[in-house]
Order: structure tokens, then C-alpha cells, then sequence
């Protein structure tokens, strides 16, 4: 077959040339391509813990020393799962996240009405410092019928800045109950870590 010198020598040239990236090529045969972005980065999302001390709620009315006696329980609660998702935002310097946490709350003997309110948290921490904490409440309703009930909160956002060198692994979520320092007391003494 009879190929045109000129094609051989492009063929020969290509198959021969370095391996370039797309932004190495000269700048008359990719006029668009820009300088790479030093706080570019895929997404990664910091990691979520239940704090182990406010993993459970227990009230069991007034204000004192939590004293576990059935008869005398409003309410219970445990946080069985966490979830959620996070996004770049802002050209990068935000990592945009929900959290929505799921409940598993039980109606105590002496609790009023088809609806309890419990409290919880979510935390925004940096090598162990709190950087910012919401407080929230969940309402469980129950059925005429029940006592146990699972409740989704609602998502919160939380936008965290982040730059290449303070990526969003540098940050932990942590979530718990809201828990006054008797239930606090109770927790650490009682629950297992």
C-alpha cells in the first residue's frame, strides 16, 4: 500500500513523542487549558462518630442524680445510625454536608402525651477542639398503641472550610444526646465505652 510520505513521518512522530499531559502540550495547540488549581481536590468527607458517653438518653424526671427506676422513666433514647452526604461548594472552599441522625426512643411510664421532644447534638471538631455545635430537638410521636417508636431527624448542613492542606479528614462530626451533667454522670458510670 502506498502511503504518502508526509502521513509515515506524522505517524512515526506521534508513536515516538513523550507521554504529555494535557496542560504540557504548547499552549498554540491547547489555548484553553489553565493552570492547574493548588486548592483543587475530590471531595472527601470527614468522618462521623456517636460520642460513646451521650449515645444514650435516659430521663427519668426532675433534675438530680439520674436514679434508673422504671416507674419513674419519662423517656429513653439511643442513636442506632447516622447518615449523610457532603459536596464541594463555593469553588472548593467548603465542603457542604448533611447529617440525619435515626433514633430509637421508648415512652416511659409516666410520660405525657403521644409526643416526647428529646435533645441532641451534632459537633463540628478539630484535633479535639469543638468548632461549632448545634443543639436540636427530635419529636417522637407515638401511636396510641406503642411505646417504641423510630425517629429521623431532620437533616442538618453544616459548611466546613477546607483547603488542600486542611482537607475535610482534618475535622470529625460528632453526634450525641443532649444530656445535662447527671445524665452525663450516669452515662460515663454505667454505659460500656
Amino acid at each position: 500500500m502506498n502511503v504518502p510520505h508526509q502521513i509515515r513521518a506524522s505517524r512515526w512522530f506521534l508513536s515516538r513523542a513523550p507521554a504529555l499531559t494535557a496542560c504540557a502540550l504548547p499552549l498554540f495547540l491547547l489555548a484553553g487549558c489553565e493552570a492547574e488549581d493548588p486548592d483543587s481536590f475530590a471531595p472527601v468527607c470527614a468522618p462521623v462518630g456517636i460520642l460513646a458517653e451521650a449515645a444514650d438518653y435516659s430521663d427519668y424526671g426532675g433534675g438530680g442524680p439520674v436514679t434508673p427506676d422504671l416507674s419513674r422513666l419519662v423517656s429513653h433514647g439511643s442513636i442506632t445510625a447516622v447518615s449523610g452526604h457532603c459536596s464541594n461548594a463555593q469553588q472548593k472552599t467548603v465542603l457542604h454536608t448533611e447529617v440525619q441522625l435515626q433514633l430509637a426512643v421508648t415512652r416511659g411510664p409516666v410520660a405525657q402525651g403521644s409526643a416526647i421532644s428529646v435533645p441532641y447534638f451534632i459537633a463540628v471538631t478539630r484535633d479535639g477542639a469543638v468548632i461549632s455545635k448545634q443543639s436540636l430537638q427530635a419529636v417522637a410521636q407515638f401511636p396510641d398503641n406503642g411505646d417504641k417508636v423510630l425517629v429521623k431527624t431532620d437533616p442538618v448542613s453544616l459548611d466546613i472550610p477546607v483547603t488542600r492542606t486542611k482537607p475535610g479528614t482534618s475535622y470529625r462530626i460528632e453526634v450525641g444526646f443532649q444530656l445535662t451533667p447527671q445524665q452525663l454522670d450516669y452515662n460515663r458510670a454505667h454505659l460500656p465505652r
